[in-house]
């Protein structure tokens, strides 16, 4: 079930990105001072990043694995070892992936909030 809930998660994920690229355009233009110009620029490229390669990435991973899920539970080898290493591994991963998010989510505001 967990894998389910990290698709969903990847899912949002992709929607706020885009919705953070269309802040971090509209707002762009109001910042004067050379760190603001840069973090905005570094932000773009994590909203990219994000966007267009890491989630995707993730989401296909969380489908494979559930694919294996499948195939493990028909054949009853619930005891997989392979298949638990993967999925602690897989895991870790997302939440890594989920805390940056939420890091760079802050990070975003707090330099939009600058520029209201």
């Amino acid at each position: 079930m967990k894998t389910l809930e990290w698709l969903s998660a990847t899912a949002f994920w992709k929607k706020e990105m885009l919705f953070f690229r269309k802040l971090l355009d509209e707002y762009a233009g109001k910042f004067t001072a050379d760190d603001d110009h840069k973090k905005v620029h570094h932000l773009q490229n994590i909203v990219t990043y994000y966007k267009d390669e890491l989630i995707d990435s993730l989401a296909a991973k969380l489908r494979l694995h559930e694919k294996k899920l499948a195939d493990m539970l028909e054949t009853k080898d619930e005891l997989n070892t392979v298949y638990i290493k993967e999925h602690i591994a897989l895991m870790q991963e997302l939440q890594s992936a989920n805390d940056q998010v939420r890091d760079y989510k802050e990070e975003l505001f707090c330099l939009i909030e600058k520029a209201m």
